[in-house]
């Protein structure tokens, strides 16, 4: 198989999962779990992998092609949360009462929750783009972990800040609320530098199968001719 047939169909995976991952996240932070008296939301779980993804995207198929990929993954949750909303909202079915209010607690996303979760992730993922392309206009191909997680750490803590703010900031009590956004950053941090060599792994494996960004090196060699 070509191996630009290869990269389409790669993307197409790739912005499944994305999209995929936000809804998961946002799910997942309707529950809070106690880490030694401290209240996390459970998002923190499986957001980390959203910047992961994001490096691989930014790294082969560049920062537009990123960029629209985190436009459609949000546009998909929006119509994830308006269903979700809509369906609560129409009256259930004879015998079925008993399940609506699981199916709210589940499905009916606090406004806070989701107006939170979908501008942190608009803020995080730009930033992500953004720092991870100019640290390799200056590395070009060499050192992608540090480029990952250099701009994850940013990401990071504009994802924690806008999202904690947004949705827990004067539900919790402040000392609550405080804890949480720090062990929500650590933690999110944490998982991604333990899923850092299984992202080298799989950015090794990738260039071997398919080719990377081209305008990215274009614009390298650009810079180093100029100088």
């Amino acid at each position: 198989m070509d191996k630009q047939v290869r990269k389409r169909n790669l993307l197409i995976y790739f912005t499944a999962i994305s999209a995929g991952i936000l809804l998961i996240s946002n799910l997942a932070a309707t529950k809070l779990w106690d880490l030694f008296g401290i209240p996390v939301d459970g998002g923190v779980i499986s957001f980390p992998i959203s910047y992961i993804l994001g490096d691989i995207i930014i790294e082969f198929y560049g920062q537009k092609t990123a960029k629209h990929i985190i436009l459609g993954s949000l546009l998909v949750n929006i119509i994830a949360a308006l269903t979700f909303w809509i369906i609560i909202a129409l009256p259930p079915f004879a015998g079925t009462e008993g399940m609506q209010e699981s199916i709210a607690n589940v499905l009916g996303f606090a406004p806070r929750i989701i107006i939170g979760s979908l501008t942190a992730y608009l803020f995080s993922q730009f930033s992500n783009n953004y720092i991870f392309e100019k640290i390799k206009q200056k590395t070009g191909q060499k050192l992608f972990i540090v480029r990952a997680l250099t701009s994850s750490f940013v990401a990071h803590f504009f994802d924690t800040l806008v999202f904690e703010i947004v949705a827990f900031l004067g539900v919790l009590a402040f000392s609550d609320f405080l804890n949480q956004a720090i062990f929500a950053y650590i933690i999110g941090i944490g998982i991604e530098i333990v899923l850092s060599p299984v992202e080298i792994l799989i950015v090794k494996n990738l260039r071997k199968y398919i080719p990377a960004h081209k305008v990215e090196i274009a614009k390298i060699a650009d810079q180093a001719t100029e100088k």
